[in-house]
């Protein structure tokens, strides 16, 4: 009988000991474990805003580029039109001047499409440098971003314990803590 008490006593003191060392691993490594996701959540929270911003104030920047560019063609072809028009009007004179007049005409047609084909070149190019910038910016804080979250993430793997020596330390306490002599009226 007084094997069998032995055997209890062994049994739940092993299961104390395990509920005893999974109270120490909360205490020491608890709040630390907490904080640290919480640092990773509102560092993640931080990029996604950050890149969402920089997205969308790039998408209205290239929106206000496309109107301004629209908004100058059509000025020009408007331009090309009526110049068209007042040609048209002026050469209704006589045939002779009719014929000298289209010729004008067309070559100051050929003229101002020519203009606004360069016109047009340069607002593509313009447009070209604007993205290429908003994308240089974009990637340069992409790139910043990645790299602070990496330096963040290194910072805390450095400040962590690893697994391994937790569990070392927690075993090694075990193990202190089975041989250590019960205290007895304590």
């Amino acid at each position: 009988m007084a094997k069998k008490q032995n055997q209890n006593r062994t049994g739940v003191a092993a299961g104390d000991m395990d509920g005893n060392v999974d109270k120490i691993r909360e205490i020491l490594f608890g709040g630390q474990m907490r904080d640290y996701e919480q640092r990773f959540a509102e560092l993640e929270k931080r990029l996604t805003k950050n890149i969402q911003q920089i997205a969308s104030g790039f998408e209205k920047r290239v929106d206000r580029i496309n109107d301004y560019a629209k908004r100058e063609i059509e000025k020009l072809n408007e331009h090309v039109k009526n110049e068209r028009k007042a040609r048209q009007d002026e050469g209704k004179q006589g045939s002779r001047d009719l014929k000298e007049m289209a010729q004008q005409v067309e070559s100051w047609c050929a003229e101002l499409e020519d203009q606004i084909d360069n016109d047009s070149k340069e607002l593509r190019d313009a447009l070209q440098e604007h993205g290429d910038e908003m994308s240089g910016m974009i990637q340069d804080t992409y790139d910043q971003l990645s790299k602070s979250l990496e330096d963040e993430t290194r910072e805390l793997a450095d400040t962590k314990m690893a697994r391994e020596d937790l569990a070392g330390v927690l075993t090694e306490l075990a193990e202190r803590l089975k041989k250590s002599p019960k205290r007895s009226g304590a």
